[in-house]
């Protein structure tokens, strides 16, 4: 790709501060940090810029169910995503969050701009409305049954089981997830942004020769285009969390936020600001002077190549560069909580080395939209095949055998043919960088090895250490050399060999054949790795806390209480049938909270529905109930470490076949310990029931 502009700001999608970060998630940013590191490297005024995404109903339903304000539930996720990319050694020169002043500033300098040129308009539509709760329901506060496969339980966005997408008002049989009621349609007014108005521009840009759009990506959007772009509903009916739409009171009778997707895009160039704010220099001379590159997954196209660049053109801004990743799936399938393979970066980490998954993914990584298998039994060939025994072998072999014998290189062979050959290798890989094309800059670095460690061999400097000492400065210059051009794929194995060299730094004009000076003891640069049983496992049942509002006697059985139970406004009251009479006084289980399974198959106990299991600690002389330990809100989930709970029903008997039991307290489900709940007043080895 050529490079024109000297001002280049590089990002990564938005990760979502919802969750942890992935081993999938970490593709698209090591991608990103590949390039910005190697345009930087040639000298380029490139800025790589990030934040976390912070606002939108999934946010709102977790903070929630986390019992925390929503600011502090994001907080939290903002410096977990820092810490796990520096922990693969991913180097953001600024990393921001989307609620933020900037971003308030800019999506409203953005909506203003945007409405005096007449592209934004109103428009009264149809939603679906919760009568008890009071309030429009966005899609995630929807579940029905799906119009296409029929699936029941799913959101009003999306099918999880047969990945169809449609509006809330096409499910059927819908209900609220907050109060378990029908909901009811109610007509509220929106804001639209006129996307169709764009489709000519956006398609010329398209086929344009000079777009650099990759084909498949290209393809793809003729037939988004083709099929008719609709005009783009970009606000949201509160409460919502994010920011509130200037005058919306006023112009649609009713407080209106922004939709997620119209401030988080903005984002890149509201982390862009506060960078720029703080080192006494103008964004917009970035935007408007620089290329912008943005690194996304193909999941979130629509939302980058139609109606993000549809703005800029609406605005008179550059449009940006795309680049498009495919999905990951790992041992050939989606990534499963069930099987294993369901990674947090934290996770891999535990088992392997961070540069093991750089140079994996390097190694995929093309200018196409490619899919990205991560084999764990490819990614262990891989790095003790070719990065330790090909690369590392060679690096850390020539160095320690320079220092061991000599200390200090004094004298170069030299050797013209095979300067040039690996000097027109090393531009291939500048080209292949420049390119995107990582997996051939791999392949030709390990060619530049592949010499490096065939003229090693052949000289034998350990036959006559004294006579070949030129022999081996000429291949301490050549591991030089691959450690400039290795940088941005691999920074520490780099920064190692930089070390021992006594180099502050490096670019890519430094690379020369007649490097002269002390060689320092080498850390090992890499190491071979063994294929380790994944973790993570799945627990049948979906545990959450829920307080015990009211306990009547059954009617039909003098051993059961009927309680109903509150878990929080997310899943709403559920009756429960429970055996607890002869242990607990109703006064006692009055306003309790207590740990319940709420994926147990609903039953008929003597006439009576059970939508819920209450969980109890027995060990033959007294019942206790699980107790939350410090203040936790009802609808908080409980897990035990390290495993994830199941979304489908779970039976009784299915439920019997479990062991948990209680150790100092703690209960446990092999070995691991359910957070942030205890059990007192019984023995050790009572058993959960």
């Amino acid at each position: 790709m050529p490079l024109k502009n000297e001002k280049i700001v590089i990002t990564a999608a938005l990760p979502y501060a919802n969750g942890s970060i992935h081993i999938g998630h970490l593709l698209e940013y090591i991608q990103a940090d590949i390039y910005s590191r190697f345009l930087k490297l040639i000298g380029k005024k490139a800025l790589y810029i990030c934040a976390s995404d912070m606002h939108g109903t999934p946010i709102e339903i977790n903070a929630q169910k986390a019992g925390e304000k929503p600011e502090l539930f994001v907080e939290k996720y903002w410096k977990e995503h820092q810490q796990d990319f520096k922990s693969f050694h991913i180097e953001f020169d600024n990393y921001y969050k989307t609620h933020s002043l900037e971003n308030k500033e800019l999506s409203e300098w953005f909506f203003s701009e945007l409405k005096k040129k007449d592209y934004i308009y109103t428009k009264q539509i149809s939603q679906l409305y919760d009568e008890t709760a009071q309030r429009f329901l966005p899609d995630r506060y929807i579940k029905g049954t799906c119009p296409k496969c029929k699936a029941e339980d799913q959101y009003g966005d999306v099918c999880e089981k047969c990945g169809v997408t449609y509006s809330p008002t096409d499910l059927k049989n819908p209900h609220s997830t907050i109060t378990n009621t029908i909901p009811v349609l109610k007509k509220s007014t929106h804001y639209f942004f006129k996307l169709s108005a764009f489709s000519a521009s956006l398609q010329k840009w398209i086929n344009a020769k000079d777009s650099e759009l990759q084909p498949e990506m290209r393809n793809w959007l003729n037939e988004w285009i083709k099929k008719g772009l609709e005009d783009w509903c970009i606000s949201r009916d509160g409460p919502y969390f994010g920011f509130e739409i200037p005058h919306s009171q006023k112009e649609t009778g009713a407080q209106k936020y922004f939709y997620v997707w119209l401030d988080a895009p903005i984002g890149y160039l509201a982390s862009l600001k506060n960078y720029c704010d703080k080192n006494k220099q103008n964004w917009k001379d970035y935007v408007y002077k620089g290329t912008l590159h943005h690194f996304i997954g193909k999941d979130i196209a629509y939302f980058h190549y139609l109606f993000w660049p549809a703005q800029f053109l609406a605005l008179n801004i550059p449009l940006p560069k795309l680049t498009a990743h495919g999905f990951i799936t790992v041992n050939g399938e989606k990534m499963s909580k069930s099987r294993g393979t369901f990674l947090t970066a934290q996770d891999f980490l535990n088992l392997y080395p961070a540069e093991a998954l750089r140079f994996y993914y390097a190694s995929h990584l093309n200018q196409h939209l490619v899919d990205v298998d991560v084999n764990f039994d490819d990614l262990v060939a891989v790095n003790n095949n070719v990065l330790t025994g090909n690369l590392g072998n060679f690096c850390y072999r020539v160095l320690t055998f320079a220092q061991k014998n000599y200390g200090a290189i004094e004298e170069i062979a030299v050797e013209g043919a095979l300067t040039k050959r690996i000097s027109d290798l090393m531009e291939e890989v500048k080209h292949h960088y420049e390119q995107l094309d990582f997996k051939s800059a791999v392949k030709t670095i390990l060619q530049i090895a592949d010499l490096g460690n065939a003229y090693f061999q052949e000289k034998e400097p350990w036959k006559d250490k004294e006579t070949k000492a030129a022999y081996v400065g000429f291949c301490v210059n050549i591991a030089r050399n691959l450690a400039i051009i290795t940088s941005p794929i691999l920074p520490q194995f780099s920064k190692k060999i930089r070390t021992a060299l006594n180099e502050q730094s490096l670019t890519w004009n430094t690379l020369r054949f007649d490097w002269k000076g002390e060689v320092k003891k080498i850390e090992l640069l890499v190491e071979k790795i063994e294929k380790t049983q994944q973790v993570s496992e799945l627990f049948p049942l979906h545990l959450c806390i829920g307080e015990i509002k009211d306990v009547k006697d059954h009617p039909h059985a003098d051993s059961l209480y009927v309680l109903n139970v509150d878990f929080g406004k997310t899943i709403g009251t559920r009756q429960v049938v429970v055996g607890l009479k002869k242990h607990f006084t109703k006064i006692q289980l009055q306003k309790k909270k207590a740990v319940f399974c709420i994926n147990m198959k609903k039953a008929k106990i003597r006439g009576e529905e059970s939508q819920a299991m209450v969980l109890v600690a027995d060990d033959g002389k007294k019942v206790s109930l699980l107790h939350p330990e410090g203040k936790i809100a009802v609808g908080t989930e409980v897990t035990f470490d390290r495993l994830e709970h199941r979304k489908s029903e779970v039976t009784f008997e299915e439920f019997k076949k479990l062991k948990m039991e209680v150790h100092d307290h703690k209960i446990l489900f092999k070995g691991k310990v359910l957070k942030r709940i205890i059990a007192k007043s019984v023995n050790n080895n009572a058993a959960i029931m």
